[in-house]
């Protein structure tokens, strides 16, 4: 359980929590590389999440990103991707479970949850912004999904949400081709409640926040799950397809090395490609590359 409030977590944590009457609002605290995920910071908002489910008292859940972004996606630097690689999840498959696990946690939170989205929110950040139940965009963030481009794709179970907001079209959109959603377009396209000026954005959180507190708790809790259910219900059968697929895509081809060394390099990458003959070429094993998921080097 979470102490009694008002409570507000250390600085210094890689997630912190403040809560205040029924509100709790969880903050990704690593601006220094824009709230990029590692494996601590995953672990700690798994723990985050489930101290969460058991507070009866709290109502509504904020989650934003501590400086200018809201998160950066998973840290891709050579130091971050080691740290994916240990105990307890030495393989890539573990990561694939630990990463649904920690989807689920946040998808089923018995309360109310809302993403503040200060900043930039980029792979993991936007699926964590697709778990939660309301987004409110300030002016000048913006979601992508640039897996494609770094011979990856959408995994760990975040699809299900982005298309129970936006549906095959626009979900096709953002994870084939890569592209930018600003807040006015996220609106328009449902993958935002609204978007608001930066300066007002924790203002309007609050607002939202404080309408959820009023309703009807139990009835709340009830609505959440029928939705859930109308929508994500199937996302465990199909996350367990996911799992297999990713694990033997990723077992099998080398295109993701290219891609984060082509990024860090700052040229094309040379994905691997069918010859006319039907044989596989791979390009050339480079190693790890780029810094932080969808942004350039620091």
């Amino acid at each position: 359980m979470l102490p009694d409030r008002p409570h507000a977590s250390g600085g210094g944590a890689l997630i912190m929590t403040a809560v205040e009457g029924t509100v709790a609002t969880v903050t990704l605290n690593r601006p220094s590389r824009r709230n990029a995920l590692d494996r601590e910071m995953l672990v700690s908002l798994r723990k985050v999440l489930a101290a969460l489910r058991l507070d009866k008292r709290l109502r509504a859940v904020v989650l934003t990103g501590a400086g200018k972004s809201f998160c950066s996606g998973v840290d891709i630097s050579a130091e971050g991707r080691r740290t994916f690689y240990q105990h307890p999840q030495q393989t890539e498959r573990l990561y694939q479970e630990h990463g649904q696990d920690v989807v689920r946690a946040l998808q089923s939170l018995p309360q109310a949850t809302i993403a503040a989205v200060n900043g930039p929110a980029v792979g993991w950040g936007t699926c964590l912004a697709t778990c939660c139940d309301f987004r409110v965009v300030a002016d000048g963030a913006f979601f992508r999904i640039p897996e494609i481009g770094y011979g990856m794709y959408y995994d760990v179970g975040c699809l299900y949400g982005l298309l129970a907001l936006v549906g095959p079209a626009q979900a096709k959109r953002m994870t084939m081709l890569g592209e930018d959603i600003d807040a006015s377009e996220a609106v328009r396209i449902g993958l935002a409640d609204c978007g608001v000026p930066v300066e007002s954005l924790l203002e309007k959180v609050s607002e939202f926040a404080g309408a959820l507190a009023r309703r009807d708790v139990t009835v709340a809790r009830l609505l959440k799950r029928q939705l859930g259910g109308a929508t994500t219900a199937r996302m465990r059968p199909l996350a367990l397809v996911e799992l297999e697929l990713t694990t033997a895509y990723y077992a099998a081809n080398s295109d993701r090395l290219e891609g984060l060394a082509a990024s860090k390099e700052g040229r094309t990458a040379q994905f691997s490609r069918e010859s006319e003959a039907g044989t596989l070429t791979r390009p050339p094993r480079r190693g790890e590359g780029g810094e932080v998921h969808g942004f350039p080097p620091f």
